[in-house]
């Protein structure tokens, strides 16, 4: 029979030789114990470094706890996807290759799931940035205490990621990341997931360490010159989460609504107009507007990373008010997208 652990925690490898020994040895360091109660799946992702020689003599190390896979690079999503069939924790972490956890993460969200394991399938941890950035992620508001968020009153506690978070491995099930996303594949992932409850765990006493790239190579540091950013998310991330809520629902709820607006928010600050033909421009532009006018006025004006003037431009354009809203940008010197 089977080892069965507390956690396993599938991290896909590419590229990561400099500091993939340090993400590693941040979940040895659990305070939950790691030989007892801890599975790490390694997915190779064809990586060309000697990332494969660090997964190796972790496992010879550990050859109980750790299951070491090895295939073509297919990206992000199809590597944790091939590690899932290999998990065999009660709770799942898909930690990337270069993020840290504090030594007592796992147990404080752990305890959270026991006392809560009927009400929540997925419980977040506090996000904290360090290398070419520091402080607290943008969504840190939703940490003044640890709870079990109703997400159908506090739709604004949206989930992003999936390497802050502990997932529990039954609701996992038959889902599976999207391996037509390069951008938004965690938001679609575990958005699908909290849709089953509609509530999420938030642990402030657990604290997640994502890296900032001082080399700008993540995908997200890298957006800008990817026509997969404009195109395929919005079609396999945006699109797809508001037809799954409005077949499981009859609409929208607006924690989905919320978690859209967020990506949407990033976007009309943008001046896009460098990275793409006029045509392409228009047509993403459509697009987003699209989405804009399926938004509630409350998600919108509830967005803490756009500015007031900002708002009220979305919602000027949402409302079909052309020639309004171009004067209004005009006065206030609002730089938006949809204002080339």
């Amino acid at each position: 029979m089977e080892k069965e652990y507390l956690v396993s925690v599938v991290i896909p490898v590419y590229k990561v030789e400099a500091c993939l020994s340090q993400t590693v040895e941040s979940v040895l360091a659990q305070t939950i114990g790691f030989e007892e109660n801890i599975q790490i799946i390694f997915v190779n992702d064809g990586s060309p470094d000697n990332s494969e020689e660090i997964c190796l003599e972790y496992q010879d190390r550990y050859p109980d706890n750790i299951v070491y896979l090895k295939k073509q690079n297919g990206g992000v999503s199809s590597a944790r996807n091939e590690g899932i069939p290999y998990i065999r924790g009660k709770y799942t972490n898909f930690l990337d290759s270069d993020d840290l956890w504090e030594k007592d993460a796992f147990r404080h969200m752990i305890r959270l799931f026991d006392e809560n394991y009927e009400k929540t399938d997925v419980v977040s941890a506090r996000k904290q940035f360090f290398e070419a950035r520091q402080g607290w992620h943008h969504l840190d508001y939703r940490f003044e205490k640890t709870k079990i968020a109703d997400l159908t009153r506090e739709f604004d506690f949206v989930q992003l990621d999936v390497t802050g978070a502990m997932i529990k491995t039954e609701a996992i099930g038959e889902h599976r990341f999207s391996e037509k996303l390069q951008y938004g594949e965690d938001a679609a992932f575990v958005s699908t997931i909290l849709l089953e409850k509609r509530t999420l765990g938030v642990c402030r006493e657990a604290v997640h360490m994502y890296r900032k790239r001082s080399d700008e190579s993540s995908a997200l540091q890298n957006e800008n010159s990817n026509l997969s950013y404009y195109f395929d998310s919005p079609k396999y991330f945006h699109e797809y989460l508001f037809s799954l809520s409005e077949e499981k629902y009859g609409y929208v709820e607006r924690f989905i609504q919320y978690t859209v607006m967020y990506d949407i928010s990033w976007r009309v600050r943008k001046n896009v107009s460098s990275y793409l033909t006029d045509e392409l421009y228009e047509r993403y532009s459509k697009i987003i507007l699209d989405l804009l006018k399926r938004i509630d006025d409350k998600v919108i004006l509830k967005q803490r990373n756009l500015w007031k003037k900002q708002k009220l431009y979305c919602l000027m354009k949402k409302r079909g008010m052309e020639r309004t809203a171009g004067l209004y940008a005009k006065l206030s010197k609002t730089r938006i997208m949809f204002n080339k």
